[in-house]
Formats: C-alpha cells, sequence, structure tokens
C-alpha cells in the first residue's frame, strides 16, 4: 500500500494537489494523510492580539474542522477507490511537521499543489512547496500546478528513479 502525504493550507489548490494524487493512484491501494500545520505567521499574529492560549485553542479548533471537511469532500469524491485517509494537525512548522511524517508514518511520496491561499502571482511555484521540494531529500515531492486537471495516462516520466 502505497503511503501519500498531502499537506493542506485548505486553499482550492491544495485540494486540487490532493484530488489529482487520488486520481493518479485510483487502481492501487492508498493511504493518504492530510496534513495542516497551524503554525503560520498570520496566526501567531493573531495569537498575540488576543490572549494566547483562547487563540491557539479556537485556531486549533478551526483547522481541526476545516481537515474534517476536506477528509469529508475526498471521501466523497473517491468513494470507488482502494483508499484510506487519515488527518493530521500539527501545531509545528511545515518542514519540520513533514519531516516527522514522512520518518513516522513510511510516506512513499508527498503531493503538494504550488500556489497557496495568498496565491503570490509571479512564482510558479509557491515558497512553501519550493522551500519542501529544496530540503526534502528521504521521499520525492510531486508539486501540482495551480488549477491543473487530472487527465488520465498510460506512461508517466519521473526524474528521480527511487519514486514509487
Amino acid at each position: 500500500m502505497k503511503r501519500i502525504l498531502v499537506p493542506t493550507d485548505f486553499s482550492d489548490n491544495a485540494y486540487d494537489a490532493l484530488y489529482y494524487a487520488t486520481r493518479l493512484f485510483k487502481n492501487e491501494s492508498c493511504q493518504f494523510y492530510i496534513l495542516n500545520t497551524s503554525h503560520d505567521e498570520e496566526m501567531h499574529v493573531l495569537a498575540s492580539m488576543i490572549d494566547t492560549s483562547d487563540a491557539d485553542v479556537q485556531i486549533r479548533k478551526e483547522a481541526n474542522e476545516r481537515l474534517i471537511e476536506t477528509l469529508h469532500s475526498i471521501v466523497r469524491d473517491t468513494e470507488d477507490f482502494k483508499h484510506t485517509f487519515e488527518t493530521i494537525l500539527s501545531s509545528k512548522k511545515l518542514l519540520e511537521t513533514i519531516e516527522d511524517t514522512v520518518k513516522e508514518k513510511s510516506i512513499d511520496l508527498i503531493v503538494m499543489g504550488t500556489k497557496g491561499a495568498t496565491g503570490a502571482k509571479g512564482f510558479f511555484v509557491g515558497s512553501n512547496t519550493s522551500n519542501i521540494i529544496e530540503k526534502i531529500k528521504c521521499c520525492p515531492v510531486l508539486a501540482v500546478p495551480d488549477e491543473f486537471n487530472f487527465e488520465d495516462t498510460e506512461k508517466a516520466t519521473f526524474s528521480d528513479q527511487n519514486l514509487i
């Protein structure tokens, strides 16, 4: 069974990357881990403006609710596939969380969208995705471009020979 990690910031692009990955491996048994890290500069600025303990609890609660919504959506969109899903919510930094999760869950592939919630124009690959591609060496990373539509294919070419 393939183990696939899909980080999400709850943007449409992040969901599209998850959806793409489920289609890419639709004929294989896969365990998908949908990961959200609530360690975000904007969230911590918000937390500093109000009571920190209340803000952290609220941030985690909202992130968990959005993870559950994402889980329900992808389960509904893939009900005929041999996939299982698990959500992971972390308050650590994204890179650190991905490194830990790759080791703990024996991840075979990381799938990420290339444009995050902010959608900075002029960048093909978002800063988080670029950072993960650059820093994660123990696991291949598949970057799915913004608004990229899945098309069934008979062949795929990968630059990393160790890819699953």
